[in-house]
C-alpha cells in the first residue's frame, strides 16, 4: 500500500507542475528522498505513465496516461503510434509537427518535431497552453457539444495576445468551423508569430484523444501553399493514428 501512495504522490506531483518537473521538485512535493522519486519516474516512464522530455531528467505526465484516462482500452503509448506522422509531417509541410493532449481546461504538449532548417519555433513539450487559444486545442472542441463549449468560456478565455478568442460567440464561432471542416487555424493566437493548424485524433470509442498540429513563423506559414492541401494532409496524419489506436 506504501508503494501505491508513493507512485500516486509522484504521479500529481508531475501533473501538478508547471510545464516539466525534476526529482528534486518532485522531492520536495511529496517529502520523499530524491532518490525514491528517481526509481518511480524511471519505472513509471517505461510504463509511458509519465515521459521524460528534452531537458535531463525532467518529466510530464505520459502519453499512456492521458490516452488511458480518456479511454481506458488505448492499447499503445499516442506518442509512440504518432511519432511517424510528426515526421512526416515536419517533412512534408517543412513545418514544426506536434502532438497535444487535453489536461483539464489545457492542451498539454507531449512531443514535438522540429521543422527542417534553420528558423525554429520554440520546443513546446511539455508546455501547458489554454485550449482555446491553440489550432490543437480548438480541434479537440470540435468534438465538444455546444453545452460544454459554454462551460469552458464560463469560466472565462485568457487573452495571450490580442487575437485570441475572448468571447463565447467567438469561440462557438471557431467550434463550428472545426466541425465543418475537421480543422483548426489560429493566427498569432497563442504567440503573435505563429500561425498552427491542427486535427483531432478518434479515439475507438468515438472520442478524440488528442491533436496532430503543424505550426511555424507567420511570416513563412502557411505563405502561398494552398491551405486546402495542407489541411488534408493534417486530417490524414490524424486519421491513421486514430486507425493504428484502434488496431
Amino acid at each position: 500500500m506504501q508503494a501505491i501512495e508513493r507512485t500516486f504522490g509522484v504521479l500529481r506531483a508531475v501533473a501538478a507542475g508547471e510545464g516539466t518537473v525534476g526529482v528534486s521538485e518532485v522531492a520536495r512535493a511529496t517529502g520523499l528522498a530524491k532518490s525514491t522519486c528517481s526509481r518511480i519516474l524511471a519505472s513509471l516512464d517505461d510504463l509511458g505513465m509519465v515521459e521524460r522530455v528534452h531537458e535531463a531528467g525532467r518529466y510530464v505526465i505520459g502519453a499512456g496516461l492521458v490516452a488511458l484516462a480518456g479511454s481506458g482500452t488505448t492499447p499503445a503509448s499516442l506518442r509512440e503510434v504518432a511519432r511517424p506522422e510528426l515526421l512526416d509531417l515536419a517533412d512534408r509541410l517543412g513545418e514544426t509537427a506536434g502532438l497535444a493532449v487535453r489536461d483539464g481546461r489545457d492542451g498539454l504538449y507531449v512531443d514535438q518535431v522540429p521543422a527542417p532548417g534553420h528558423v525554429q519555433v520554440t520546443d513546446w513539450t511539455g508546455h501547458r497552453i489554454p485550449l482555446h487559444a491553440i489550432a490543437a486545442g480548438q480541434a479537440l472542441m470540435g468534438g465538444w457539444d455546444d453545452g460544454e463549449v459554454a462551460d469552458y468560456a464560463a469560466d472565462g478565455l485568457e487573452a495571450l495576445t490580442p487575437h485570441t478568442v475572448t468571447t463565447l460567440v467567438g469561440l462557438r464561432q471557431r467550434v463550428g468551423e472545426v466541425r465543418r471542416t475537421g480543422v483548426s487555424w489560429t493566427v498569432g493566437e497563442f504567440a503573435e508569430e505563429i500561425t498552427g493548424v491542427a486535427a483531432a485524433i478518434p479515439g475507438h470509442d468515438g472520442g478524440l484523444v488528442g491533436s496532430l498540429t503543424v505550426y511555424g513563423p507567420s511570416f513563412r506559414f502557411p505563405g502561398d501553399a494552398d491551405t486546402c492541401a495542407i489541411e488534408q494532409v493534417v486530417r490524414d496524419a490524424a486519421a491513421r493514428v486514430g486507425a493504428r489506436l484502434g488496431a
